[in-house]
């Protein structure tokens, strides 16, 4: 459990009355290298008070990067985010084995911990279809290595990874993996195979559903094995073909494929209008942005700024439906530990 510092709620207080801001700091927290401070509005003080100074204020606080306003309406309070230090590596396979996944969770994955100190699960077949943003250096790779790493934990989920970089993924080529990757494609010939292969297995799994009167796998869990189908670096593929086949193939997938325990991950460097499309955004409830390089990307991705204040190296946002923004960082893994171990334990 983290305590609040009431050395640092002291000092924001001052800060608050230096600037003027009608406000008072409740609640401020430090944990590895994050900080926050939750902020009570006096009434007629506005959030955008705080989103103007934030500058000043992390200036004046002397903070590793620029602060992230976020409102916790439930709360009542605006947050404050910012980092006090450098990003230091959050070890996957001891955060795993320290703490147990929730119970109600049907694909419960461990992606790292929170700024509160909590590991952050989220349950895949809740949150299904997710992107992923972070320019480069922002610990984008090593989250998609994190999921493949939480899918080679369990024996109901298989993989098909697209790369058309042919870099990230080439280590999972290794043929004592061939129980949890099915394929992996590294060209757009190759990622549109996968897409049609994967649309027939989703309607032929919904026929079998239908014949069975199950409306969805989370009725059934067991039913059939979870598919993922993680895409690194989904710009070169949308924007290589004018016709939008693939766009339209994702949508496709992305409307029909949750109830059939078939999962989408959507990963890219470039979180553009043209890469991240609306169509393609109303299909992805769930999204994860590490550092990215402007506001305008930021806004893309999780519809609000903040992700280009991020700190780089797997200090990351994760927006769920239905709940308040969560800053984590990503719990880090090599990929060759993923093989190793799963070789180990499935041999």
């Amino acid at each position: 459990m983290i305590f609040t510092d009431y050395v640092m709620v002291n000092s924001f207080n001052e800060l608050l009355l230096n600037f003027n801001i009608k406000a008072q700091c409740v609640e401020a927290k430090k944990h590895r290298h994050f900080a926050f401070y939750d902020i009570k509005l006096d009434h007629g003080t506005k959030i955008s008070q705080l989103v103007r100074n934030a500058g000043e204020l992390a200036l004046a606080m002397q903070t590793k990067t620029d602060l992230i306003v976020t409102p916790l309406i439930e709360q009542g309070v605006v947050r404050l985010h910012t980092t006090h230090a450098s990003a230091d590596l959050l070890p996957f396979e001891a955060l795993y084995s320290r703490h147990r996944a929730p119970q109600e969770h049907i694909i419960p994955f461990l992606l790292g911990e929170t700024a509160e100190g909590e590991p952050l699960w989220v349950d895949m077949a809740r949150n299904p279809h997710l992107l992923v943003a972070g320019s480069t250096g922002s610990g984008k790779s090593v989250f998609l290595h994190t999921l493949i790493a939480n899918a080679a934990k369990r024996k109901d989920v298989k993989l098909y990874l697209i790369d058309t970089k042919r870099v990230e993924f080439n280590i999972y080529k290794d043929d004592g993996l061939k129980p949890l990757v099915y394929h992996i494609a590294d060209d757009y010939n190759g990622a549109m195979g996968v897409l049609k292969s994967v649309h027939m297995m989703m309607e032929s799994r919904y026929k079998y559903m239908s014949q069975n009167g199950i409306q969805s796998i989370e009725d059934r869990p067991n039913i059939f094995d979870k598919i993922m189908i993680v895409i690194d670096e989904a710009a070169d593929l949308m924007l290589y073909n004018k016709t939008k086949e693939f766009e339209q193939l994702i949508v496709r997938l992305a409307q029909k494929a949750r109830a059939a325990g078939i999962y989408l991950i959507l990963a890219t460097q470039r979180p553009s209008v043209d890469v991240l499309t609306g169509l393609i955004k109303s299909n992805f409830p769930a999204r994860v942005s590490c550092k990215v390089s402007t506001r305008i990307d930021s806004r893309v991705v999780l519809d609000q700024h903040g992700a280009e204040n991020l700190a780089g190296r797997g200090d990351a946002i994760i927006k769920q439906p239905s709940r308040n923004v969560t800053r984590f960082q990503v719990a880090f893994v090599a990929p060759k530990d993923t093989v190793n171990n799963f070789k180990l334990r499935y041999n």
